[in-house]
């Protein structure tokens, strides 16, 4: 399987990487999700190493080796029941980090009062080496694991570039790497759990369907009804939660692969899609538009 490399390279080194992007969203406060959230991190943590995530983002704007007790302060910032923000990283240069990031709200509290599409969201990046050595359907399966304790409303996990993507001129660099590849996603955490609310961020290899989206499509039943291609499949995980498989392995797609697989899923899901109004960096405005709708047009 070969993949894009969307690098982008500052004073010698790379500050951008395509990787496996794994992501919840949660429509319940914080400290409801927790708990739930320590497992799958713990899951995660089992499947990549407990040391390989060795550096957090600490109260002061840096970048603090792990030890001991910054794991106390993890723990305690994941469970604090208003506002939680953690972030943590490995020491591996791109392409070859690890990543873990937490967007823990109280989504019904007075601060998110004007912000009805409010959720709680985290994010879990493999870097692609991981999945060459460990295989696709691993992945899918870390995928699933992480998945089984969390509440969500949505979830996706495929090809992404991340990085360094909110510094000055780096989305510049990234934006004509990413139009060819529209298998790859580029995300902004941050403000997509503030506006996507119940809607799905589709399509993607993987993509997680809770309720209430899936109980307004009638089930799993209305996704295997509708979704024809070859390879794709549907898996009902409980009666609120289900995930659509494009494929044995992510494509990034190109001229010469142009995953109807994912334009298929992209025109049934339309009706319950999450369409974000731009992306920090990625410019012009109206490119931004045409790439968000890539699968539609």
């Amino acid at each position: 399987m070969e993949s894009p490399r969307m690098q982008v390279i500052r004073r010698g080194r790379a500050v951008t990487q395509e990787d496996m992007s794994i992501c919840f969203y949660l429509p319940k406060p914080t400290a409801e999700v927790a708990h739930a959230v320590s497992l799958s991190l713990q899951k995660y943590l089992d499947a990549v190493g407990v040391q390989t995530l060795n550096y957090f983002f600490n109260e002061d704007g840096d970048w603090e080796k792990m030890d001991e007790s910054s794991w106390e302060i993890v723990r305690r910032k994941i469970h604090h029941p208003s506002v939680s923000s953690v972030a943590l990283t490995s020491d591996a240069p791109y392409p070859d980090r690890y990543e873990f990031e937490y967007v823990g709200r109280d989504i019904h509290g007075p601060v998110f009062r004007h912000d009805p599409g409010a959720v709680t969201a985290v994010r879990f990046i493999l870097p692609l080496a991981w999945m060459r050595t460990h295989g696709p359907q691993r992945v899918r399966e870390l995928a699933l694991a992480l998945a089984a304790p969390l509440p969500f409303s949505s979830g996706h996990a495929g090809l992404s570039v991340t990085g360094f993507l909110e510094v000055v001129r780096i989305m510049d660099e990234v934006v004509p790497q990413l139009l060819p590849h529209p298998g790859v996603d580029v995300i902004n955490l941050n403000q997509t759990a503030m506006e996507i609310g119940p809607r799905l961020r589709v399509p993607h290899w993987l993509t997680f369907i809770g309720d209430p989206a899936l109980r307004e499509m009638g089930g799993p039943d209305f996704l295997r009804a509708q979704l024809h291609t070859p390879g794709t499949t549907v898996e009902s995980l409980d009666a609120s939660r289900a995930v659509v498989t494009l494929g044995p392995v992510p494509e990034g797609g190109g001229p010469d692969q142009p995953l109807p697989a994912y334009r298929e899923l992209a025109r049934v899901l339309e009706p319950w899609a999450y369409h974000p109004k731009s992306c920090p960096g990625f410019s012009p405005q109206e490119a931004f538009h045409k790439w968000e709708r890539r699968f539609l047009d």
